[in-house]
Protein backbone atom coordinates (compact mmCIF):
# COMPACT_ATOMS: atom_id res chain seq x y z
CA UNK A 1 0.00 0.00 0.00
CA UNK A 2 1.10 3.73 -0.44
CA UNK A 3 1.94 5.09 2.50
CA UNK A 4 -0.38 7.98 2.90
CA UNK A 5 1.73 11.18 2.39
CA UNK A 6 1.84 9.85 -1.29
CA UNK A 7 -2.05 9.26 -1.55
CA UNK A 8 -2.56 12.79 -0.36
CA UNK A 9 -1.58 14.51 -3.37
CA UNK A 10 -2.88 14.18 -7.34
CA UNK A 11 0.64 15.38 -8.54
CA UNK A 12 4.15 15.76 -6.45
CA UNK A 13 6.42 17.74 -8.13
CA UNK A 14 10.22 15.82 -7.14
CA UNK A 15 13.36 18.61 -7.12
CA UNK A 16 16.77 18.74 -6.01
CA UNK A 17 19.82 20.10 -6.80
CA UNK A 18 21.31 18.46 -9.85
CA UNK A 19 23.12 15.07 -9.56
CA UNK A 20 21.45 14.14 -6.15
CA UNK A 21 18.98 11.68 -8.34
CA UNK A 22 15.79 13.47 -8.22
CA UNK A 23 14.64 11.88 -11.42
CA UNK A 24 15.56 8.28 -10.55
CA UNK A 25 13.41 9.26 -7.37
CA UNK A 26 10.84 10.22 -9.20
CA UNK A 27 10.88 7.27 -11.33
CA UNK A 28 11.00 5.13 -8.09
CA UNK A 29 7.88 7.11 -6.75
CA UNK A 30 5.80 6.01 -10.16
CA UNK A 31 7.02 2.47 -9.21
CA UNK A 32 5.29 2.78 -5.80
CA UNK A 33 2.33 4.46 -6.71
CA UNK A 34 1.78 1.71 -9.66
CA UNK A 35 2.06 -1.37 -7.71
CA UNK A 36 -0.68 0.01 -5.86
CA UNK A 37 -2.65 -0.07 -8.95
CA UNK A 38 -2.27 3.69 -9.76
CA UNK A 39 -2.43 5.30 -13.34
CA UNK A 40 1.06 7.17 -13.01
CA UNK A 41 1.90 9.96 -15.40
CA UNK A 42 5.03 10.55 -15.12
CA UNK A 43 6.12 14.50 -16.58
CA UNK A 44 9.85 15.34 -16.96
CA UNK A 45 9.97 18.90 -17.27
CA UNK A 46 13.77 19.29 -18.50
CA UNK A 47 12.96 16.80 -21.10
CA UNK A 48 15.54 14.21 -19.53
CA UNK A 49 14.65 11.48 -22.39
CA UNK A 50 16.57 8.52 -20.22
CA UNK A 51 13.64 8.28 -18.43
CA UNK A 52 11.46 6.10 -20.55
CA UNK A 53 14.41 3.44 -20.83
CA UNK A 54 15.12 3.53 -17.45
CA UNK A 55 11.22 2.27 -16.79
CA UNK A 56 11.86 -0.07 -19.70
CA UNK A 57 9.97 2.17 -22.39
CA UNK A 58 10.63 4.66 -25.05
CA UNK A 59 12.58 8.09 -24.92
CA UNK A 60 10.23 10.76 -23.29
CA UNK A 61 9.11 13.09 -26.13
CA UNK A 62 6.00 15.29 -25.96
CA UNK A 63 3.39 12.44 -26.68
CA UNK A 64 1.99 10.11 -24.01
CA UNK A 65 3.55 7.26 -24.05
CA UNK A 66 3.08 4.09 -22.15
CA UNK A 67 6.46 3.25 -20.49
CA UNK A 68 5.16 0.20 -18.09
CA UNK A 69 2.59 -2.07 -16.44
CA UNK A 70 3.50 -2.89 -12.61
CA UNK A 71 1.81 -6.18 -11.40
CA UNK A 72 -0.92 -7.81 -13.52
CA UNK A 73 -4.50 -8.45 -13.72
CA UNK A 74 -6.99 -6.28 -12.94
CA UNK A 75 -4.89 -4.69 -9.77
CA UNK A 76 -2.14 -3.79 -12.53
CA UNK A 77 -0.95 0.01 -12.33
CA UNK A 78 0.84 1.36 -15.15
CA UNK A 79 3.32 4.34 -15.84
CA UNK A 80 3.42 6.59 -18.76
CA UNK A 81 5.48 9.04 -19.50
CA UNK A 82 5.86 12.85 -21.96
CA UNK A 83 8.02 15.91 -21.43
CA UNK A 84 5.79 19.33 -21.72
CA UNK A 85 7.51 21.49 -23.97
CA UNK A 86 6.55 25.40 -23.37
CA UNK A 87 5.65 25.74 -27.49
CA UNK A 88 3.17 22.88 -27.07
CA UNK A 89 2.18 24.28 -24.16
CA UNK A 90 1.64 27.35 -25.42
CA UNK A 91 -0.36 25.77 -28.01
CA UNK A 92 -2.42 23.86 -26.00
CA UNK A 93 -3.31 27.16 -23.89
CA UNK A 94 -4.49 28.66 -27.40
CA UNK A 95 -6.16 26.17 -28.38
CA UNK A 96 -7.97 26.19 -24.63
CA UNK A 97 -8.79 29.56 -25.25
CA UNK A 98 -10.47 29.18 -28.42
CA UNK A 99 -7.82 30.14 -31.04
CA UNK A 100 -7.83 27.18 -33.51
CA UNK A 101 -6.45 26.19 -36.58
CA UNK A 102 -3.74 28.42 -38.83
CA UNK A 103 -3.83 31.32 -36.58
CA UNK A 104 -3.30 29.11 -33.88
CA UNK A 105 -0.23 27.27 -35.54
CA UNK A 106 0.75 30.76 -36.46
CA UNK A 107 0.85 32.44 -33.04
CA UNK A 108 1.89 29.27 -31.38
CA UNK A 109 5.10 29.25 -33.83
CA UNK A 110 5.81 32.85 -33.95
CA UNK A 111 5.09 34.77 -30.67
CA UNK A 112 6.05 32.38 -27.91
CA UNK A 113 9.82 33.55 -27.95
CA UNK A 114 8.79 37.47 -27.94
CA UNK A 115 6.43 37.28 -25.33
CA UNK A 116 8.40 35.36 -23.50
CA UNK A 117 11.14 37.69 -23.88
CA UNK A 118 8.68 40.36 -22.69
CA UNK A 119 7.29 38.34 -19.95
CA UNK A 120 10.07 36.35 -17.58
CA UNK A 121 8.62 33.39 -16.06
CA UNK A 122 6.20 32.91 -18.30
CA UNK A 123 7.38 29.69 -20.09
CA UNK A 124 7.48 28.12 -16.58
CA UNK A 125 4.17 29.46 -16.06
CA UNK A 126 2.85 27.79 -19.40
CA UNK A 127 4.36 24.23 -18.39
CA UNK A 128 2.58 25.09 -14.82
CA UNK A 129 -0.53 25.37 -16.50
CA UNK A 130 -0.02 22.63 -19.00
CA UNK A 131 0.33 20.26 -15.92
CA UNK A 132 -2.76 22.31 -14.06
CA UNK A 133 -4.96 21.68 -17.15
CA UNK A 134 -3.68 17.49 -16.81
CA UNK A 135 -4.44 16.99 -13.17
CA UNK A 136 -8.16 19.48 -13.31
CA UNK A 137 -8.71 16.53 -16.12
CA UNK A 138 -7.87 14.07 -14.00
CA UNK A 139 -5.42 12.46 -16.60
CA UNK A 140 -4.06 10.10 -13.89
CA UNK A 141 -4.37 8.65 -10.29
CA UNK A 142 -1.42 10.59 -9.69
CA UNK A 143 1.31 13.82 -11.80
CA UNK A 144 4.90 12.76 -11.26
CA UNK A 145 6.55 16.11 -11.94
CA UNK A 146 10.46 15.62 -12.50
CA UNK A 147 11.50 19.17 -11.88
CA UNK A 148 14.27 21.30 -13.02
CA UNK A 149 17.14 20.91 -10.51
CA UNK A 150 17.29 23.17 -7.51
CA UNK A 151 18.64 26.37 -8.92
CA UNK A 152 16.07 26.41 -11.49
CA UNK A 153 12.90 25.16 -9.46
CA UNK A 154 12.78 28.14 -7.28
CA UNK A 155 11.86 29.81 -10.09
CA UNK A 156 10.04 27.34 -11.96
CA UNK A 157 7.35 26.51 -8.87
CA UNK A 158 7.74 30.15 -8.16
CA UNK A 159 6.62 31.50 -11.75
CA UNK A 160 2.90 31.78 -10.83
CA UNK A 161 2.84 34.42 -7.84
CA UNK A 162 6.06 36.36 -9.96
CA UNK A 163 3.50 36.67 -12.50
CA UNK A 164 0.63 37.91 -10.07
CA UNK A 165 2.89 40.35 -8.84
CA UNK A 166 3.46 42.05 -12.19
CA UNK A 167 0.33 41.17 -14.20
CA UNK A 168 -3.48 42.23 -13.30
CA UNK A 169 -5.75 40.98 -15.21
CA UNK A 170 -6.66 39.06 -18.50
CA UNK A 171 -5.43 35.68 -19.54
CA UNK A 172 -1.56 34.96 -18.11
CA UNK A 173 -3.11 36.54 -14.78
CA UNK A 174 -6.04 34.11 -14.42
CA UNK A 175 -3.59 31.23 -15.50
CA UNK A 176 -1.15 32.44 -12.56
CA UNK A 177 -3.85 32.50 -10.33
CA UNK A 178 -5.71 29.26 -11.12
CA UNK A 179 -1.60 27.51 -10.95
CA UNK A 180 -0.88 29.18 -7.64
CA UNK A 181 -4.27 27.64 -6.07
CA UNK A 182 -3.12 24.54 -7.17
CA UNK A 183 0.60 24.75 -5.79
CA UNK A 184 -1.43 26.27 -2.62
CA UNK A 185 -3.46 23.21 -2.16
CA UNK A 186 -2.39 20.02 -0.54
CA UNK A 187 -4.81 17.47 -1.25
CA UNK A 188 -3.45 18.73 -4.89
CA UNK A 189 -0.38 19.10 -5.20
CA UNK A 190 3.22 18.80 -3.17
CA UNK A 191 6.90 18.84 -3.59
CA UNK A 192 9.22 15.89 -2.68
CA UNK A 193 12.31 17.44 -1.70
CA UNK A 194 15.62 14.98 -2.23
CA UNK A 195 18.84 15.51 -1.20
CA UNK A 196 22.16 14.07 -0.31
CA UNK A 197 23.96 13.99 3.14
CA UNK A 198 26.71 16.33 1.78
CA UNK A 199 27.53 19.55 2.65
CA UNK A 200 26.11 21.83 -0.55
CA UNK A 201 22.88 19.24 -1.25
CA UNK A 202 21.93 20.05 1.88
CA UNK A 203 22.26 23.87 2.09
CA UNK A 204 20.30 23.86 -1.66
CA UNK A 205 17.54 21.64 0.04
CA UNK A 206 17.18 23.55 3.07
CA UNK A 207 16.99 27.07 1.28
CA UNK A 208 15.03 25.67 -1.49
CA UNK A 209 12.41 24.21 1.55
CA UNK A 210 11.44 27.64 2.77
CA UNK A 211 11.29 28.96 0.01
CA UNK A 212 9.01 26.34 -1.51
CA UNK A 213 6.93 26.27 2.10
CA UNK A 214 7.20 29.65 3.26
CA UNK A 215 6.60 31.97 0.01
CA UNK A 216 4.69 29.51 -2.39
CA UNK A 217 2.84 27.78 0.11
CA UNK A 218 3.38 24.29 -1.41
CA UNK A 219 3.08 21.61 0.94
CA UNK A 220 6.53 19.31 1.63
CA UNK A 221 6.11 15.70 1.74
CA UNK A 222 8.81 14.26 3.34
CA UNK A 223 12.43 15.01 2.60
CA UNK A 224 13.91 12.46 0.46
CA UNK A 225 17.80 12.04 1.67
CA UNK A 226 19.28 9.90 -1.35
CA UNK A 227 22.31 7.67 -1.46
CA UNK A 228 23.32 6.88 2.07
CA UNK A 229 25.63 5.01 2.94
CA UNK A 230 25.04 2.02 5.53
CA UNK A 231 25.67 2.52 9.30
CA UNK A 232 28.52 0.32 9.26
CA UNK A 233 30.25 0.39 13.09
CA UNK A 234 32.96 -2.18 12.87
CA UNK A 235 34.59 0.30 10.34
CA UNK A 236 35.82 2.07 13.60
CA UNK A 237 37.79 -0.89 14.61
CA UNK A 238 41.68 -1.10 13.04
CA UNK A 239 41.94 -3.86 10.72
CA UNK A 240 44.29 -5.34 13.34
CA UNK A 241 41.55 -5.67 16.03
CA UNK A 242 38.97 -6.99 13.72
CA UNK A 243 40.83 -9.48 12.33
CA UNK A 244 42.16 -10.89 16.26
CA UNK A 245 38.66 -10.70 17.00
CA UNK A 246 37.74 -13.26 14.18
CA UNK A 247 40.80 -15.05 14.60
CA UNK A 248 42.68 -14.30 11.30
CA UNK A 249 45.80 -13.50 10.28
CA UNK A 250 46.67 -10.28 8.12
CA UNK A 251 50.19 -9.40 6.58
CA UNK A 252 51.34 -5.81 7.43
CA UNK A 253 49.93 -4.82 3.58
CA UNK A 254 46.84 -6.26 4.26
CA UNK A 255 46.21 -4.59 7.54
CA UNK A 256 47.59 -1.19 6.15
CA UNK A 257 45.39 -1.31 2.61
CA UNK A 258 42.08 -2.31 5.12
CA UNK A 259 42.58 0.64 7.30
CA UNK A 260 42.76 2.75 4.40
CA UNK A 261 39.48 1.68 3.16
CA UNK A 262 37.92 1.63 6.46
CA UNK A 263 39.30 4.99 7.27
CA UNK A 264 37.75 6.41 4.07
CA UNK A 265 34.30 4.78 4.85
CA UNK A 266 35.17 6.53 8.23
CA UNK A 267 35.01 9.66 6.75
CA UNK A 268 32.35 9.21 5.00
CA UNK A 269 29.53 8.08 7.72
CA UNK A 270 31.11 10.36 10.35
CA UNK A 271 30.35 13.33 7.55
CA UNK A 272 26.85 11.57 6.99
CA UNK A 273 26.09 11.42 10.30
CA UNK A 274 26.82 15.03 10.39
CA UNK A 275 24.58 16.65 7.81
CA UNK A 276 21.68 14.39 9.41
CA UNK A 277 22.01 16.13 12.34
CA UNK A 278 22.08 19.27 10.52
CA UNK A 279 19.04 18.15 8.83
CA UNK A 280 17.34 17.59 11.95
CA UNK A 281 18.20 20.67 13.31
CA UNK A 282 17.61 22.96 10.46
CA UNK A 283 14.66 21.31 8.52
CA UNK A 284 12.69 19.60 11.17
CA UNK A 285 10.44 18.01 8.93
CA UNK A 286 9.92 13.58 8.53
CA UNK A 287 12.29 12.60 6.08
CA UNK A 288 12.93 9.18 4.08
CA UNK A 289 16.81 7.64 4.35
CA UNK A 290 17.50 5.72 0.60
CA UNK A 291 20.26 3.06 0.20
CA UNK A 292 23.10 3.65 -1.95
CA UNK A 293 23.21 1.26 -4.48
CA UNK A 294 26.47 0.67 -5.84
CA UNK A 295 26.02 -1.19 -9.37
CA UNK A 296 27.73 -0.55 -12.73
CA UNK A 297 24.04 -0.73 -13.97
CA UNK A 298 20.97 1.09 -13.10
CA UNK A 299 17.56 -0.50 -13.87
CA UNK A 300 14.14 -1.49 -12.68
CA UNK A 301 15.68 -3.86 -9.79
CA UNK A 302 17.42 -1.09 -8.38
CA UNK A 303 14.23 1.65 -8.93
CA UNK A 304 12.05 -1.26 -7.04
CA UNK A 305 14.68 -1.30 -4.05
CA UNK A 306 14.54 3.11 -3.88
CA UNK A 307 10.26 2.07 -4.13
CA UNK A 308 10.05 -0.65 -1.55
CA UNK A 309 12.30 2.29 0.72
CA UNK A 310 10.32 4.99 -0.11
CA UNK A 311 7.24 2.77 1.00
CA UNK A 312 8.99 2.28 4.21
CA UNK A 313 9.16 4.30 7.51
CA UNK A 314 9.23 7.76 7.75
CA UNK A 315 11.41 9.32 10.16
CA UNK A 316 10.37 12.21 12.55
Amino acid sequence: MQPAWASGSSVIVVAGKGGVGSSTVGAALAVMAARDGADVLLISVDGRPGLGPLLGGPRLDATDRLLCTVGSGRSAGRIRGRTVPPQQAFADYLELKGINGVLRKAASAASLGSIAAATPGLEHLLVLGKIKELERDHAADLIVVDAPPAGHAASFLRSASALQDVVATGPVRAQADEVAAMLADRTRCQALLVTLAEETPVNEVIELAYDVEEELGLALAPLVVNACWPDRDGLMSTAAAAAKQQGVKLTSADAAALDAAAAFGRSRLLGQRAQLARLADELPIPRIVLPRLPTATFGRTELDVLADALGGPVLQ
